[in-house]
């Protein structure tokens, strides 16, 4: 088990090599899929005009570009612990001249007061964050009453079959292809290992509802790969 200052940095170091690769691997690696979970991310929201979503490890921005592009038009707040991702996520934004703002941040220290936002997403990045727990602490924190949490994550599949041939693909081919195109096999293989170590869904709803977080829900995404966990902020 990795420390939380040896966890920290290794992501830091990690997501700055990746920078100029890390959209197209992205693609390649989930065989375009990626871009439906952010969009079906997106999509679940119950959002009315005006309101404030907060995507919490932003990352290049896409799926605080997917929930942007929604037709009641949020305001989003995007922020990212590795400055190095929001360049890419800046210049997607200006050419799409979509309502996003972005700032650097710790998901486990939020700069923001207490319910701000109608929604706090996440996507593949709750998993490179030693405390979790604290980080959907601070989710709820800034959500307003009846706000949503959205977390958008791998997991490794649940049925055996696939559950072997993804395991496989990850722990093997993955790292492999990853370091080809990017030239830093051990950060994949890094990535890969969160995959497998992060918990199973009923294990993370539980996470959830420990950090104050009601009503937890799973939908699986392509037989289990990934996982949308939705939870909500009770009405005070």
């Amino acid at each position: 088990m990795r420390d939380e200052a040896t966890q920290i940095s290794q992501v830091r170091r990690i997501f700055n090599r990746v920078v100029p690769v890390y959209d197209l691997l992205n693609h390649v690696l989930s065989a375009g899929q990626d871009l439906h979970w952010r969009r079906f991310t997106a999509r679940a929201m119950r959002l009315q005009p005006g309101d404030k979503v907060l995507d919490v490890a932003t990352g290049t921005g896409d799926l605080a570009l997917a929930v942007a592009a929604l037709p009641v038009r949020p305001l989003v707040v995007g922020l990212d612990l590795v400055p190095a991702m929001l360049g890419p996520a800046a210049r997607k934004i200006a050419k799409k001249g979509a309502r996003v703002r972005l700032l650097a941040g710790d998901g486990t220290a939020l700069p923001f007061a207490d319910q701000t936002f109608a929604a706090v997403s996440i996507a593949f990045g709750i998993r490179n964050i030693p405390r979790r727990g604290a980080t959907l602490a601070e989710m709820r924190r800034v959500l307003r009453p009846g706000g949503r949490v959205y977390v958008l994550e791998f997991t490794t599949p649940q049925g055996p079959w696939v559950r072997r041939i993804y395991t496989r693909y990850l722990m093997h081919l993955l790292p492999k292809v990853g370091g080809l195109v990017s030239g830093d096999e051990e950060s994949y293989r890094y990535l890969a290992e969160t995959i497998r170590e992060f918990p199973a869904p009923d294990a993370f709803r539980r996470e959830m509802g420990q950090a104050g977080l009601v009503g937890a829900r799973s939908h699986a995404l392509t037989r289990g790969v990934a996982w949308l966990h939705v939870a909500e902020r009770p009405m005070d």
